[in-house]
C-alpha cells in the first residue's frame, strides 16, 4: 500500500487485511490459494482515536 505522499500516514494507524467473500468450505484460517479477493485496509486516527483518514487496496 502506498500513499500519494500528500497525505502520509501519521499518528496512529490500523492495519489489517481480509478476503472478500467470506469462509470458504474445507479451509480453516487464511487460505493464500483461494481465488477469493484479498483487500488491506489502513484506518488512520488522530489524537482523540477518531478516524482520520482511511486506504483500502485489493488484488
Amino acid at each position: 500500500m502506498e500513499s500519494s505522499q500528500k497525505y502520509p500516514l501519521s499518528e496512529l494507524v490500523h492495519v489489517d487485511e481480509f478476503t472478500v467473500g467470506g469462509k470458504e468450505e474445507g479451509k480453516q484460517g487464511r487460505s493464500y490459494d483461494s481465488k477469493k479477493k484479498k483487500a488491506v485496509i489502513a484506518v488512520e486516527l488522530n489524537h482523540k482515536h477518531q478516524i482520520k483518514r482511511v486506504y483500502l487496496k485489493s488484488n
